[in-house]
């Protein structure tokens, strides 16, 4: 997988470590207003595939939009495989 060429993998963990708290890809995007949409969600993909970050569905606070959300909480060590016998 490629990474996002302008950083955005490093910027996003910076933030995570800074809030020290789970966010969304919106609460990013507000945060971090220089990255694309896109780049967002390539670095949150890679950092979910190099077991980095975990995500849970919430509910979206705005009445608008979609009703559920990922939100991303960031580990600063990888974390452990999954169960490699479970199928999707």
């Amino acid at each position: 997988m490629a990474l996002p060429s302008n950083g955005a993998v490093f910027k996003i963990r910076n933030l995570f470590i800074e809030k020290n708290s789970s966010l969304t890809s919106v609460d990013i995007k507000r945060f971090l207003p220089d990255l694309m949409q896109s780049d967002i969600s390539m670095a949150l993909c890679y950092l979910n595939q190099q077991r980095y970050v975990t995500r849970e569905k919430t509910k979206n606070p705005k009445e608008k939009g979609r009703k559920m959300l990922w939100i991303y909480t960031y580990s600063p060590t990888k974390l452990p495989k999954e169960n490699e016998n479970r199928t999707n």
